[in-house]
């Protein structure tokens, strides 16, 4: 699709499997000054697809002169009970900021994703990030909550209350579908139990048991200290239920992985509190946004 008199240099069109190194190539460029780093190398871009439910076909590349400037990758599920489209990575390359390059990635996917079927679009973004706020609030997204990531400090030591009688062994991402009544709150798209299950193969979730009762668990990425999800049953709170599985991360990560909570709700105060008691601290915040469609 070629825009008009607006923005006349402009080409917007879909991708498809063929483009995953431009892509890549054009992700590094884009989230190069980013706060939060993207390592990512093939493999690592492959699993952000993957979790996220990434569909080539259905991403978005916008073109200048024949060259990629700009992208939207796109993830597709339920979200909540809703069709919803999800924005894993929108990205321009610096020299071409500030020229509308987002604006007609939207402009032009928007439609065809109503038409099929899509009930809402949802994203994240870096509050401080007031341009990109701006524009998606002008798009018509609303501001669904804030998410934090936490990160610990390199030389934490995790001092577990050890009960003999509680087994920490691994569980199946299948067995958490059974705890989420169970939850405060909901996890982010990337935290869900969906992406759990589509990343299974990265993912350590390991869980606390008690008379064959699970009391909690955690799942985080496997050698790594990226937390995805921790839950600790209500009865069973402030007993050393979380710090003894953090612990037992402590035990299957790299030695130079910092711990890290990614995407936690900023309103489940208690959760935020526990971590900061331990010493973590906040890195960033992003505003989760939603635009129905």
């Amino acid at each position: 699709m070629v825009f008009g008199n607006e923005t006349p240099s402009f080409t917007c069109r879909f991708l498809n499997e063929s483009h995953f190194d431009l892509v890549l190539e054009k992700f590094l460029q884009a989230f190069s000054d980013y706060p939060h780093r993207f390592d990512f190398d093939s493999v690592r871009f492959r699993n952000h697809i993957n979790l996220n439910a990434v569909d080539l076909n259905r991403s978005v590349g916008c073109f200048h002169n024949g060259e990629m400037v700009g992208f939207t990758l796109n993830g597709f599920g339920d979200w909540n009970g809703i069709p919803t489209v999800y924005d894993a990575g929108t990205g321009v390359v610096p020299e071409m900021r500030r020229r509308g390059v987002s604006k007609v990635m939207f402009e032009f996917m928007l439609p065809a994703f109503k038409v099929a079927g899509a009930k809402q679009l949802l994203l994240e973004v870096i509050v401080g990030n007031l341009p990109a706020v701006e524009l998606y609030k002008k798009l018509g997204f609303k501001v669904n909550r804030d998410l934090l990531l936490l990160e610990a400090p390199p030389d934490l030591k995790i001092r577990a209350r050890l009960n003999p009688d509680i087994e920490v062994r691994p569980v199946q991402a299948a067995d958490l579908d059974d705890l989420t009544g169970l939850w405060d709150g909901n996890p982010s798209w990337q935290n869900s139990n969906a992406a759990v299950r589509r990343s299974e193969p990265n993912k350590t979730i390991l869980g606390a048991f008690l008379a064959g009762k699970c009391l909690g668990y955690i799942v985080f990425s496997t050698g790594l200290g990226r937390i995805a999800q921790l839950f600790v049953d209500r009865p069973y709170r402030t007993q050393g239920v979380a710090t003894r599985l953090l612990a037992a991360m402590g035990t299957e990560m790299k030695p130079d992985a910092p711990m890290q909570v990614l995407n936690i709700d900023k309103s489940l105060t208690g959760s935020v509190r526990f971590f900061r008691d331990l010493g973590f601290r906040e890195v960033l915040a992003q505003h989760e946004m939603i635009k129905p469609l």
